[in-house]
């Protein structure tokens, strides 16, 4: 069968791998950065949810997929 975990393996490493960057921008920018380096650390997390969403949205719609087959 199909494995839907293992073909967006990279996608979802990649998508945790940004969340880490992104959370460690923001902690250092709240560290006493300047402004711009905080928007800058918040826009990178807004890009890292926006990609997971993403992510996720494909993944629902393999497992739909799947679902569908099954039951014909």
């Amino acid at each position: 069968m199909f494995d839907v975990a293992r073909s967006l393996g990279n996608g979802f490493a990649e998508a945790d791998r940004h969340l880490r960057d992104a959370q460690r921008a923001v902690a250092q920018a709240d560290a006493g950065g300047e402004r711009r380096n905080a928007d800058a650390a918040m826009a990178a997390v807004a890009c890292s949810v926006i990609f997971t969403e993403a992510l996720l949205g494909a993944t629902r719609a393999r497992l739909q997929e799947i679902q569908t087959a099954a039951k014909g």
